[in-house]
């Protein structure tokens, strides 16, 4: 047999190490980072190189949240990685994992429900948070400083649906109020009368 480090014969009687599926002479097989031997003693394989627990340890990387040495799996999120158990929700605490998250103006982690029911926006005529339902999207419409649903977002006088767009069904606002085209001409004759 061939020594994987020094590449000469392991005779029968020298003292030789099996490990990593290939023989080593017991002075040859030390951590590659600070030589110590490591026959008979707890070590790691990194890159195909055997390396001591010191060694080891002193490679991985640190949890951005807990500070722990992140040993096994690792979540990788907003460019630092994370134990899968310390990458949660900061509203109710569960492992966020390979699920979509959203982050607030302070960093904090949370799982899309709790995001939406803490920032979304609330539709002024229904008073309901404007989220996506069912995996359909949905977004906001915003008018006088006031946020609506797309179905939500009517004439105050005649409940026609308004169209967000600047067009003849568009919103035609009249003081404080939502109206459409011809509600916002009727009204504005019957004040100047």
């Amino acid at each position: 047999d061939v020594c994987a480090f020094c590449h000469k014969a392991v005779g029968p009687r020298e003292p030789a190490v099996e490990a990593m599926r290939k023989q080593y002479h017991a002075d040859c097989f030390t951590c590659r980072t600070c030589h110590r031997l490591l026959a008979g003693q707890r070590y790691y394989q990194k890159d195909g190189r055997p390396m001591c627990d010191t060694c080891y340890q002193a490679t991985l990387e640190k949890c951005a949240k807990c500070r722990g040495l992140i040993a096994e799996r690792i979540v990788r999120a907003l460019g630092k990685g994370y134990h899968p158990g310390c990458f949660s929700c900061a509203a109710c605490g569960r492992a966020i994992g390979a699920e979509s998250f959203a982050v607030d103006e302070r960093d904090e982690v949370y799982c899309v429900a709790d995001f939406y029911r803490k920032y979304a926006a609330v539709c002024s005529a229904c008073e309901q948070p404007i989220i996506p339902r069912e995996d359909k999207d949905t977004y906001k419409i915003e008018c006088l400083g006031r946020s609506f649903h797309e179905g939500c977002y009517r004439c105050e006088s005649c409940r026609t649906p308004l169209s967000p767009e600047p067009t003849e069904n568009g919103c035609y606002p009249l003081g404080d109020h939502l109206l459409c085209k011809s509600c916002h001409v009727r009204r504005r004759n019957e004040s100047s009368c």
